[in-house]
């Protein structure tokens, strides 16, 4: 891509972005802020694309409450929190061992990208296994501490177009202390399956 292209694509987003910002005069819906975030993500994926300078002036400018309304500053940056172990993952492993791990964590909102709201966890598992998930069941149960409301879920997001699992999940828990553990199956291609052992983990919402 040549320099002067880039550029282009630049100004355009950017021009997106600050014209969204100072056409929002009400409060925004749940589309504006994703497509926000997506505007947002591509401008700095194309300040990347020029130099460390203008990922800094990036950066700056998302920073800039001129151009962002209200609602997207409310969404902000938060650090995945890890479970309390690694799972044990049995019948699968890295040069012909019979078991790997698989790291665990939830992240809560509000945050920008992944797109997270208040009051929810995301709850996302990376196995050490090297391969492409085909299939899986792998579940989270949880139960917040603070409301005493729970619930099993699946963690069934896809990865768009090639539709194979993202191993993550986005949970309405609510505001409080959450208890949680997950488990279940991840499936790959020449029948391994790899079963995750229970792990747990303590989070704050």
């Amino acid at each position: 891509m040549t320099r002067s292209t880039v550029f282009r694509r630049a100004a355009i987003v950017l021009a997106s972005a600050a014209a969204f910002g100072m056409l929002s005069t009400g409060p925004a819906s749940a589309a504006p802020v994703a497509d926000f975030a997506k505007g947002a993500a591509e401008l700095q994926a194309l300040a990347t694309e020029v130099s460390p300078a203008a990922t800094a002036a990036v950066d700056a400018l998302l920073g800039a409450s001129v151009f962002i309304p209200k609602d997207v500053l409310e969404v902000g940056l938060t650090t995945p929190q890890d479970f309390m172990y690694p799972s044990p993952t049995l019948g699968c492993g890295v040069a012909d061992k019979p078991a790997t791990v698989t790291l665990a964590s939830a992240q809560g909102g509000p945050n920008l990208f992944p797109q997270i709201s208040p009051n929810q966890l995301r709850f996302q598992a990376v196995p050490a296994y090297i391969a492409i998930p085909q299939s899986s069941d792998l579940s989270v149960a949880w139960i917040n501490l603070t409301t005493f409301q729970g619930g099993i879920v699946k963690l069934d997001d896809k990865l768009p177009l090639i539709n194979t699992p993202l191993l993550s999940k986005v949970v309405d828990t609510g505001k409080g202390t959450v208890l949680a553990t997950m488990f279940g199956t991840v499936g790959y291609a020449d029948s391994v399956t790899c079963t995750v052992v229970p792990t747990v983990g303590t989070f704050t919402v």
